[in-house]
């Protein structure tokens, strides 16, 4: 709906004559007409995830030290994978899936 000079006066004035006084809005600085200041409180839970979630950006998704050592190994022929656990991980992440 678009409220222009004139809709805005003629709106007042079928207040007016049910009898209702528009009010007028305080700011929060108590000023009349001057623009007030808007505030958003967070609650504890949602600082402690804010602050969780920053630690969390700063940790890399590779641990580069990790994966040169792991070539390194696999390079020197020194890495070797048992074929049932990595089976059973596979098995038991298709059942963790299915809980969730």
């Amino acid at each position: 709906m678009k409220i222009d000079g004139g809709g805005l006066e003629k709106i007042l004035g079928i207040y007016k004559k049910q009898g209702i006084q528009p009010s007028r809005i305080e700011k929060s600085n108590g000023i009349k007409g001057t623009p007030g200041v808007d505030r958003i409180e967070l609650s504890t839970e949602a600082q402690d995830f804010q602050v969780a979630l920053k630690a969390m950006n700063r940790v890399p998704d590779i641990r580069k030290s990790k994966i040169e050592g792991l070539k390194a190994k696999i390079a020197s022929g020194e890495y070797n994978v048992n074929a049932q656990e990595v089976a059973n991980k596979i098995i038991d992440g298709l059942f963790l899936d299915k809980k969730v």
